[in-house]
């Protein structure tokens, strides 16, 4: 769409993206932190001029919960039913922690079959080769599905303070043991009651080109 900016075309994909999975507006607060800027007027002033190009409206009348949504002209160029849009977020470490990196880069699309259901997924490029056991390479894009909890040995990512990793996940008493896929490899220990440890997602497929 030549007569987008790159940020107008990242919030396009961002909110292509989430009414493809969800079929809700996310927040100016949750746009804002996927397009890695601090400002929600930022996301107004770029909602704005979609607005002005036809790419999205405003629905609800004054008086009542005010949103957005997209065009015919914005989802002119889908694929067809069943294709989902997944936001390609940053990057996560398969090897030692990694500086979180929260800067959506376009849109992977899919066979919404190929997705579990409940949508919220979105893609990580992998660095690193933890997991090589299991099958995922330095390179590969990781699909994850936002979730707070994982079932004991689940591929998981997880941040950790400022920095995330991709292992498997063992809690063991008062600790979480972060196990990579790679027998050369120690895993990573750290307190399960720590405010600054968080699982972000599971995840349920990976992605290669080749």
């Amino acid at each position: 769409m030549s007569d987008l900016s790159s940020r107008q075309q990242q919030l396009l994909d961002i909110l292509r993206a989430a009414f493809d999975q969800t079929g809700v507006c996310p927040s100016y607060r949750e746009i804002a932190s996927a397009m890695g800027i601090n400002s929600t007027n930022g996301v107004s002033d770029h909602i704005k001029a979609l607005e002005r190009k036809g790419y999205v409206e405003r629905v609800g009348g004054r008086g009542a919960s005010r949103s957005i949504r997209l065009t015919d002209r914005a989802v002119s160029s889908l694929s067809g039913d069943g294709v989902v849009g997944v936001p390609l977020v940053g990057r996560v470490a398969a090897g030692s922690l990694h500086a979180a990196v929260e800067d959506t880069q376009g849109t992977l699309r899919f066979d919404q079959r190929l997705l579990p259901r409940g949508g919220d997924v979105f893609a990580l490029k992998v660095h690193g080769d933890s997991m090589i056991e299991d099958g995922i390479f330095d390179g590969d894009t990781v699909l994850v599905q936002r979730c707070e909890h994982v079932h004991r040995g689940e591929i998981a990512v997880v941040l950790v303070e400022e920095e995330t990793t991709l292992k498997r996940v063992f809690r063991e008493g008062n600790k979480l043991r972060l196990q990579p896929s790679n027998s050369q490899m120690e895993p990573i220990l750290v307190s399960a009651e720590s405010g600054e440890v968080r699982i972000i997602g599971r995840a349920v497929g990976v992605w290669r080109a080749l």
